[in-house]
């Protein structure tokens, strides 16, 4: 049997494993201490900023920096290749997501693989994304460009697409259809290549929400690019350089909030809710359940630093301490979709071979089976929970560390005592969700 035969899309997007290796009361406990423990530790240990100056890093060597600029050119052809070949086999391909290559190419490739590609390499969905060149094309004719609005200058809009895309990936019913992922990706090349010509691609590329969510991931990278030169750093350092305005945290709480909302639709409760429901029944169902569980992720954090602001005087907190919310989207994204990409991503390089379901085996891949014991729910179950707790250390590390920079250690301190609570509930809540 094929890949494409054994891969099973599920109707919120994308599918996966998960089986914590203790039981689920005793992880989020033992999280608990050690997020009390690290953060008492980060009182008397961390006296002054350290991540900025190590975020600095140190040059490779120009011989890096030419294999760097023709990594870049050969990722700019792969990415547009594969984005061409993705988006037309959505549109003439079988409209199915069993045998079209689309579903597993923008659920599992593009939005899990990406990202954590980026948390390894650096922002490389610069070079691979396909709206980067024809944003510059677009906006290479000289003209007069008009200022773009106060929202469109800000980069607001960049919430729209990430926002869309998980209400496709979670909540509509036929959000796997390869034909209404063709669609929504024309509008979308549509929409930001009427910005990059209105107001240029500077602008429009602020627009661009999944160049802004991977641009951020890709910060806790140790491999960075600065000046054209290629450089290497401590891993999650470069969140000390990373600038958060509010449109970027909104990104953020919003990606978080998303991945939240997948493990609580895996839950007996939802389960028991949606029991009944199809088509646009269970689409509304799920669109109230995605906007809640959105609206509290973001409210706890502004909460907390609302609080956290009395005590400084700060009334820029949500931005200061934006770049926490990086590890925390990280740990999350590994945790939940881990074994999705080592496991039904392999169904990619089947379906490859014949994107348009003509019977094609370009690259001899066709035949060849998922092997669904390429890692074990034990595994995985460790994944999850180191992912998790070790994303929210690093957040705690990382807030602590920007606080540390701005006020003396006692208010710094204090300022993050909010933080903390809110990092121990997402860290509780995240364990309990992944258990399903």
């Amino acid at each position: 049997m094929t890949p494409s035969a054994d891969l099973i899309v599920l109707a919120h997007g994308v599918g996966g494993r998960s089986d914590l290796p203790i039981p689920e009361w005793r992880a989020a406990w033992g999280a608990f201490v050690i997020l009390v423990l690290s953060f008492a530790a980060l009182g008397l240990l961390w006296p002054r900023a350290l991540l900025r100056s190590a975020a600095r890093g140190r040059h490779l060597g120009t011989g890096a920096d030419r294999v760097t600029r023709l990594l870049g050119v050969v990722a700019g052809i792969v990415g547009a290749v594969l984005s061409t070949v993705v988006l037309s086999a959505g549109l003439i391909g079988p409209d199915t997501n069993v045998s079209n290559i689309a579903p597993v190419g923008v659920y599992v490739v593009f939005w899990v693989g990406v990202p954590l590609l980026s948390a390894l390499l650096g922002d490389i969905w610069r070079a691979f994304s396909p709206w980067e060149a024809l944003g510059r094309l677009v906006d290479a004719s000289p003209r007069a460009l008009r200022p773009a609005p106060g929202l469109v200058g800000a980069g607001w809009p960049a919430l729209i697409p990430v926002g869309a895309f998980l209400w496709l990936e979670l909540a509509y019913h036929d959000g796997a259809r390869p034909r209404v992922l063709a669609w929504a990706g024309i509008a979308y090349t549509v929409c930001l290549l009427a910005l990059a010509r209105r107001f240029g691609w500077a602008v429009a590329r602020r627009s661009e929400g999944f160049g802004m969510l991977f641009g951020a991931v890709g910060a806790v990278s140790p491999l960075y690019r600065s000046d054209g030169r290629l450089r290497i750093r401590p891993p999650f350092s470069g969140l000390a350089r990373l600038e958060t305005p509010t449109p970027v945290v909104a990104i953020l709480l919003v990606a978080i909030g998303g991945t939240a909302f997948d493990g609580f639709s895996r839950t007996r409760f939802w389960g028991d809710i949606l029991t009944g429901r199809s088509g646009w029944e269970a689409t509304l169902v799920n669109t109230v359940g995605l906007a809640w569980v959105v609206l509290l992720v973001g409210l706890a954090y502004h909460l907390a630093c609302r609080v956290g602001g009395r005590v400084t005087g700060d009334q820029n907190a949500a931005e200061r301490f934006g770049v926490s919310l990086v590890p925390i989207l990280l740990g999350y994204s590994v945790a939940h979709y881990f074994s999705l990409l080592l496991l039904e991503g392999q169904a990619f390089r089947s379906l490859l071979s014949d994107p348009y379901g003509r019977g094609w085996d370009l690259f001899g891949t066709l035949g060849d089976p998922i092997d669904w014991t390429l890692v074990s729910t034990t595994v995985v179950g460790w994944v999850q929970l180191a992912a998790i707790l070790v994303g929210h250390m690093v957040a705690v590390v990382v807030a602590h560390d920007r606080a540390i920079e701005a006020w003396p250690p006692a208010k710094a301190m204090r300022s993050q005592y909010p933080m903390l609570v809110v990092m121990v509930a997402y860290t509780m809540v995240a364990l309990v969700l992944v258990a399903g």
